[in-house]
C-alpha cells in the first residue's frame, strides 16, 4: 500500500498539470486534441498547406507543425518516424540511450533527453514528439521541459495518452 500512495500522488500531480487542449488548423481543416499545461501563444500561422503553433508555460514549451512530408517516401507514421530518427542523430547534446518509441493508435511517440548549455552549466531538456500522418501531411506535436522534475517528465510523456486528430 505504501507504494501506491506515491504513484497515486504522481498521477494526481500529472493530471493537475495537464488540461484538455484543442488546436485547430482551420485552413487545413484539421483539429488536434491532447492533454497539456495551458500555454501562452507565441506564434500561430495557418495556410491551406501548413500549420504552425508555438506556446510556452514556464519551463514547458509546446509546438505543433502540420506540413507536407520532410523526406522522400510516403506520408505514413512509420515513414515520418524513420525520417525524424535520421535527423535526431544530429541533435546536439542528444543522450542516445534515452531514445524511446511508443506506438499509439493513430500516431508514434518519440521521446529523448538532450543536454544544452547555459553559460558554463549543462542543462537537461526532456523532449517528446507525437508524430502523425494523414492525407499527404505530417504532424509533429512537440513538447519539451527544461530542467524537468519527475512529475514534469511524467506529464510530458503523457502528452500522447489522450492524443487524437481529425482532418
Amino acid at each position: 500500500m505504501k507504494r501506491l500512495v506515491p504513484l497515486f500522488g504522481l498521477f494526481l500531480l500529472r493530471t493537475a498539470l495537464a488540461d484538455p487542449t484543442v488546436l485547430a488548423a482551420r485552413d487545413l481543416g484539421w483539429e488536434v486534441r491532447f492533454d497539456a499545461p495551458p500555454t501562452a501563444k507565441v506564434e500561430e500561422r495557418s495556410t491551406p498547406n501548413a500549420y504552425r503553433y508555438a506556446g510556452t508555460a514556464g519551463k514547458f514549451n509546446l509546438s505543433l507543425f502540420i506540413e507536407p512530408p520532410q523526406c522522400e517516401g510516403g506520408a505514413t507514421n512509420n515513414e515520418q518516424l524513420q525520417c525524424f530518427a535520421g535527423r535526431l542523430e544530429k541533435v546536439p547534446g542528444l543522450v542516445r540511450q534515452s531514445i524511446r518509441v511508443n506506438r499509439l493508435p493513430n500516431a508514434v511517440q518519440l521521446s529523448y533527453l538532450t543536454y544544452g548549455q547555459t553559460g558554463e552549466t549543462a542543462v537537461k531538456i526532456m523532449h517528446t514528439h507525437v508524430l502523425f500522418a494523414d492525407k499527404g501531411k505530417w504532424g509533429d506535436l512537440h513538447g519539451s521541459i527544461v530542467k524537468p522534475d519527475t512529475a514534469e517528465i511524467a506529464m510530458l510523456l503523457a502528452l500522447g495518452d489522450n492524443f487524437s486528430f481529425t482532418d
